[in-house]
């Protein structure tokens, strides 16, 4: 082999290895700060949005509705607080396994788990692959979940979630 071939060679298994590299993500990170989950056309303040945070164990979202109702014939000014139980893992799975909350401090996988809606089936989950990680956004894009939460949701939950980071206000 002529040493042209030989480099090109490497330079093809690196690009490969590149592609395949997956982010992991830390509880320390995500503990850190406070997030927002960003949405197509929403800006804060202007419209229905979506606050969070991580302890060890649980992501807290806070979801501020501002709407007006059709039916009411009167504006819906509310905030929904909601828990999930999460955990990170290096491997996708195909169900929720409570045992693993709080376990691993790092991962290339997040797994949630609602605490407080309703009629909750207690295997209901969603697993989120850390797709893109920097100093103000972590991209999430989902991998799995259980049938049943399509069920109680209704429809197919969103494809990606990118979480920015807040800025401190003073």
């Amino acid at each position: 082999m002529t040493m042209n071939k030989i480099i090109a060679i490497i330079i093809c298994m690196f690009g490969i290895q590149t592609m395949n590299a997956q982010t992991t993500l830390s509880i320390g990170f995500l503990k850190s700060n406070k997030w927002m989950i960003l949405e197509d056309g929403v800006e804060e303040g202007k419209k229905d949005t979506t606050f969070v945070s991580f302890d060890n164990k649980k992501m807290y979202t806070s979801t501020h509705y501002h709407f007006f109702h059709p039916v009411k014939k009167k504006v819906i000014d509310r905030t929904l607080k909601c828990e999930e139980a999460y955990y990170l893992s290096n491997t996708l799975h195909n169900s929720y396994d409570a045992a693993k909350v709080g376990k691993a401090t790092t991962g290339k996988y997040i797994t949630f788990h609602s605490l407080t809606a309703r009629d909750v089936d207690p295997n209901d989950f969603q697993t989120y692959e850390i797709t893109r990680e920097s100093d103000s956004e972590i991209v999430l894009t989902l991998r799995n979940f259980s049938h049943n939460y399509l069920d109680l949701i209704g429809f197919q939950p969103d494809g990606e979630m990118i979480l920015k980071k807040m800025q401190d206000r003073k």
